[in-house]
């Protein structure tokens, strides 16, 4: 039997078995970025911004999980007294798995994954005073999707409750651009998500 046909038929007997949990997640990103302009590094400082939506989990067993979530958030940095920032839904989907601490009451977790990002709006705000930048398909456009990959930690309360650290880098220059240009993403982000159990 082929590798891929073994792990399909895991996939599907761990979905039979496992178990859904629902929730939604309130939170911050402490964000920065990596930002070159004509081959000059820019000295970006951290800024912070919103993140809050859907969570959904999916227990493979009782320590090991599948996490989605649909979540509305903002990236972005700070540049002398600009900040530059982008709006955006974002699908990140991870693996994870939780050790117990104290049984039920308490357990530490860790996950990994990759996020997929709709960005809605991106403006930089300049002594106070909103510019809104193009999200196009044109040079010096701000592209309309973006990726990255993300890392989390943090412990679980009674498997209800969640407070999450997670780091992310992202992975698209969000400048639509032919020369060395680049804007990349990155925030550290600070949740409590609160779980919902069938």
């Amino acid at each position: 039997m082929r590798p891929h046909l073994l792990i399909y038929m895991f996939l599907l007997c761990a979905m039979v078995r496992g178990q859904m949990s629902h929730g939604f997640e309130l939170g911050a990103n402490l964000m920065n970025a990596d930002f070159n302009i004509e081959n000059v590094e820019v000295d970006a400082k951290n800024a912070v911004g919103p993140r809050a939506g859907y969570v959904g989990e999916y227990h493979i067993t009782d320590a090991l999980f599948l996490r989605g979530a649909l979540l509305y958030m903002q990236k972005g940095f700070k540049f002398a007294e600009e900040t530059w920032a982008v709006n955006s839904f974002d699908l990140p989907v991870s693996i994870g798995y939780a050790f117990d601490l104290n049984g039920d009451k308490l357990q530490w977790f860790i996950d990994g994954g990759a996020s997929l990002e709709y960005n809605t709006r991106a403006i930089t705000r300049i002594d106070d005073e909103p510019v809104e930048l193009i999200i196009g398909k044109e040079e010096g456009d701000i592209k309309s999707l973006s990726s990255g990959i993300s890392f989390g930690t943090g412990l679980q309360f009674a498997r209800l409750i969640k407070l999450r650290v997670n780091y992310y880098q992202g992975l698209t220059n969000m400048i639509n651009t032919t020369t060395s240009d680049t804007w990349k993403n990155r925030y550290l982000g600070l949740s409590l998500n609160f779980i919902f159990r069938k």
